[in-house]
């Protein structure tokens, strides 16, 4: 029960800190129209899968719908890649520029930069096709 308590506390403390107006977070134009150069295979998705379940999953869960063990105390929540608006919504390019450069909101890291653990720009794309093949079918 205390270890509940202790959530609860550390959770409205991050919500009560959220910046009143949180920015949009979108890609540059040039960065949303960009192709993914890496053709899709199951070793790609396979090694795409690896990737995101170890730098990406603990705040967008196992099957990326945002419910990761981190995902509570961000001051963010982590987008459901699995639904299909998020899916449409977002290129291919806009998905590896956001998981390239992460986000921050003044000195919060919202996502981090994943350049800075997944430094082959390859393996990137290859969590992109990862992340296309979560849409539901």
């Amino acid at each position: 029960m205390t270890r509940r308590l202790v959530s609860l506390a550390i959770f409205l403390a991050a919500a009560s800190a959220l910046p009143q107006d949180v920015p949009k977070w979108t890609a540059p134009e040039a960065d949303r129209l960009r192709q993914n150069p890496i053709a899709s295979s199951g070793d790609v998705v396979k090694r795409g899968k690896a990737l995101f379940l170890k730098h990406c999953a603990s705040c967008h869960g196992q099957a990326g719908r945002g419910d990761g063990p981190a995902a509570a105390y961000g001051i963010v929540t982590p987008r459901d890649l699995t639904a299909p608006a998020v899916q449409a919504r977002l290129t291919d390019g806009e998905i590896f520029w956001k998981l390239s450069t992460g986000w921050r909101i003044g000195n919060d890291v919202v996502m981090p930069a994943g350049q800075e653990k997944i430094g082959k720009e390859s393996d990137r794309w290859a969590v992109v096709h990862f992340v296309r093949s979560l849409r539901p079918q």
